[in-house]
């Protein structure tokens, strides 16, 4: 259940079960800083201080709108922080055109797949993007706020269209080619990070960016 935190300032700390009584607190006050998490257990541990950080590992951020275009935020993330990111922002032209797909094989095709898919074919071109820039051999956290890419790849929903159960047997198909172990964390879209550092919401906003970039660059 969503419950609004309030770091800052000190007079009005605390949790609030309602945006109405978060918002007469927040109301007038000078520095007042506060955002809805999706559990009273992260607003108790931002209270503490306690930051969302990113574990060591491989990371690929994802995501894609109704535009046709594509984020990917690529993260390598050591002991003591970052090690490398890699930011890419492009289309759904850009990525399936090539991708010897029979569905997706020209423009005209591509752009219809958007039309009916709407946000849908954006949101697995950017789990293929980054399967495809992923090096070799990598253990990779795929972090996608649209549920279906985890529930897909995992088998937990159904294919039903044709073109998603394409994208989704090509993905497959790569994770086996390039031996990659990948797991999938769902990130709430559109997560604030004003009151408490959070690094899957923040790198979750700048893939949502880099999409939405490519997507008002034209395709």
């Amino acid at each position: 259940m969503k419950v609004y935190v309030v770091t800052e300032p000190e007079s009005i700390r605390g949790i609030y079960d309602t945006w109405p009584e978060c918002k007469a607190a927040v109301s007038g006050v000078a520095g007042a800083r506060y955002q809805a998490v999706s559990s009273r257990e992260h607003a108790e541990a931002m209270l503490r201080g306690e930051a969302v950080l990113l574990p060591p590992g491989a990371y690929a951020f994802v995501d894609g709108n109704h535009f046709g275009g594509i984020g990917v935020v690529l993260v390598t993330q050591g002991d003591d922080g970052p090690v490398s990111v890699k930011e890419v922002g492009t289309t759904v032209y850009e990525v399936f055109h090539r991708a010897r797909l029979a569905r997706l094989e020209t423009r005209p095709k591509i752009t219809t797949a958007v039309d009916s898919l709407r946000n849908i074919l954006a949101e697995l071109g950017g789990l293929f993007a980054a399967l495809k820039l992923t090096p070799p051999g990598t253990s990779l956290t795929v972090v996608h706020d649209y549920e279906g890419i985890g529930a897909w790849m995992e088998g937990r929903w159904k294919t039903k269209d044709p073109v998603v159960a394409d994208i989704v047997a090509a993905c497959r198909a790569l994770i086996a080619a390039r031996r990659l172990t990948v797991a999938f964390r769902r990130q709430r879209g559109h997560e604030s990070t004003f009151a408490g550092r959070n690094d899957f919401a923040a790198y979750n906003a700048r893939a949502d960016q880099l999409a939405t970039q490519a997507a008002m660059s034209g395709w």
